[in-house]
């Protein structure tokens, strides 16, 4: 009989524990949001004060994409780059560049800096990034090159120089800043994007020609400056993606001869330019006039084959609300703009029907994953990201954003 009381008491033993295990595998266990993509996300407060948050989403097609309980509060107002697997804000309140990286699915700061200006960031290898300070307001013409190393988070390199020399057309005594807008490394030659200005007014005289200015690489010191009269400048404020790279090598510029990029004349119109890998001239054999399909090109990323997907807007809506509103591309209160696919092989133009008029953005972001391109998309309404397919011209919503639109998108 004591035999047995034993076995019974193990056996309830055994039960109850079985049963409290059981309990506890049942229990929800606590979620873990892969950071299988980093955002940063612009939202805009009382006052119409914005807030920059850089965060991490698994998924970018469903739900709510949102900063509350996720990533990190930026300072200020901020652009954001990735290089060498390195997150980075470029803040302009303090002017402090701070580099971030994923751990246990989690934003960790690495490091942090201080600059005097970042306008143009751009990369040039897996160690390093060209960050470009552009002269504000006249005085010094010089603009900064200068080599961010990645693993160290701190500026490697300044080289001091004007981009290019010009004067204002109307009044020769007037010097013009140059505005650098993208720049790009190809071989022993590193190339810079501009056009010019009048840095205390902001107004362009001069818009009749597509500028690069030729460096060597990496000594940085200036060869010449290409030019073509086909087209006005390439890019605009804010950087923007407006020069594609092809499987080839060889590289696309954008021109938007918009009046709602900034410019306040428009002298040529909208096209894109080729130059073949390592030239130093423009391909005198092609031109694709985009203004003769009745729109312009602002900003674009590639995809592949000749085909890339694009931000564009109508001639009609830029001449009449660009007049009205120089900086007309960066606002979402008022849509001007399309997406459309770009055969820059074929020389055509495409409109994604699926994705509505959507308003601009500084640094306009593209991601480019599995051959289909993500972008945001605020209608004035509200904002979600859209997945563009490029081969058919087609479009997807995905996860609606509980903000104004991500300032920069990437795959982790």
């Amino acid at each position: 009989m004591k035999t047995n009381l034993i076995r019974i008491k193990l056996s309830l033993l055994a039960v109850t524990a079985l049963f409290f295990t059981a309990c506890e595998n049942n229990d929800p266990m606590p979620d873990t949001a892969e950071a299988n993509y980093v955002m940063s996300l612009r939202t805009m407060g009382a006052n119409d004060e914005s807030s920059d948050y850089l965060l991490v989403a698994d998924d970018l097609m469903s739900g709510e994409i949102s900063a509350q309980g996720n990533g990190v509060e930026l300072v200020g107002w901020n652009y954001i780059g990735k290089y060498g697997g390195t997150y980075f804000s470029f803040g302009y309140d303090l002017n402090e560049c701070v580099g971030y990286k994923i751990v246990n699915n989690e934003l960790q700061e690495q490091g942090k800096f201080v600059f005097e200006r970042f306008d143009v960031m751009n990369p040039i290898d897996n160690n390093t990034f060209m960050a470009i300070g552009a002269p504000w307001g006249g005085g010094s013409y010089d603009c900064q090159l200068q080599v961010v190393d990645i693993s160290d988070i701190s500026i490697a390199k300044t080289v001091l120089h004007p981009i290019y020399v010009s004067f204002d057309p109307d009044s020769s005594y007037v010097q013009l800043n140059a505005w650098p807008t993208a720049s790009y490394v190809d071989g022993n030659k590193f190339y810079v994007s501009f056009y010019t200005l009048n840095g205390q007014s902001w107004i362009t005289p001069s818009t009749d020609t597509a500028y690069i200015s030729v460096y060597s690489y990496p000594e940085f010191e200036y060869i010449k400056t290409m030019k073509d009269a086909r087209t006005g400048p390439i890019g605009y404020y804010g950087n923007q993606p407006c020069i594609l790279k092809d499987e080839s090598g060889d590289h696309y510029t954008l021109s938007s001869g918009s009046y709602s990029a900034g410019f306040t004349k428009v002298m040529k119109g909208s096209a894109i330019l080729k130059i073949d890998s390592g030239a130093d001239e423009f391909d005198a054999n092609y031109f694709f006039d985009v203004e003769s399909t009745g729109y312009r090109v602002t900003s674009a990323t590639y995809v592949s084959n000749g085909l890339a997907v694009a931000n564009v807007i109508s001639t009609t809506i830029d001449n009449a609300a660009g007049k009205e509103s120089q900086w007309g591309l960066f606002s979402e209160v008022t849509p001007l703009l399309n997406t459309a696919v770009i055969d820059l092989y074929n020389k055509k133009v495409t409109l994604v029907n699926d994705v509505p008029l959507h308003g601009g953005q500084y640094q306009t972001p593209f991601l480019v994953e599995n051959g289909k391109v993500f972008v945001s998309v605020n209608n004035g309404t509200d904002a979600h990201i859209y997945q563009v397919d490029p081969v058919t011209a087609t479009a997807v919503k995905g996860a609606k954003l509980i903000g104004n639109q991500f300032q920069g998108l990437y795959a982790n």
